[in-house]
């Protein structure tokens, strides 16, 4: 079975953009949008590839789980719960404000035995789909939202990367476009 056939992707685009002031998923960076630079990074490893969050013309959108409002682990638990019911047996995962991935960075995830996620930016990461019911139990117990915190629990690998520049506010932005 070829990579693309087992792993399904993820953009995570169901943030607030309140550090940003509109929404960034949709904002031109380089000629595309910053959501498509993800999708991009995704397609040719990925046999399909999702948008949790936000609406997308060419991609299906999954709901967060168990319910909306739980940050990027509700996204990613909807996520692992679209590519389990379509035969994924993993599922890889970025964030829509992260365009420039270091190089390799997919790749060596997904060779990844188990969960694995970018230490320097954790919502980058390959997540078993098994654990979607798991991971959908652990946010409607109250466990911790953030990803490092689930990475911890189920047990995942950290992976080191270069630093992963991320667009949090419209600064972050205007200094990566200056790059």
């Amino acid at each position: 079975m070829t990579a693309a056939a087992s792993i399904a992707g993820v953009v995570l685009a169901g943030g607030a953009s309140s550090r940003f002031g509109r929404d960034k998923a949709e904002e031109i960076y380089a000629g595309r949008k910053l959501i498509d630079w993800s999708i991009a990074a995704l397609a040719p490893v990925c046999g399909a590839v999702f948008v949790s969050g936000h609406a997308h013309a060419a991609r299906e959108s999954v709901p967060d789980r168990p319910r909306a409002g739980l940050g990027p682990l509700g996204g990613l638990a909807g996520a692992l719960t679209a590519a389990r019911d379509a035969g994924y047996e993993r599922l890889l995962s970025l964030p829509c404000d992260t365009p420039h991935l270091p190089e390799g960075l997919l790749d060596r995830l997904c060779r990844s035995d188990g969960a694995a996620f970018a230490l320097s930016c954790p919502v980058i990461g390959i997540w078993p789909s098994a654990d979607a019911d798991r991971l959908a139990a652990w946010l409607a117990d109250d466990g911790p939202r953030a990803v490092r915190a689930w990475a911890e629990a189920i047990g995942a690998q950290a992976v080191e990367s270069d630093t992963i520049p991320n667009i949090n506010r419209v600064t972050d932005f205007e200094r990566l476009g200056q790059k």
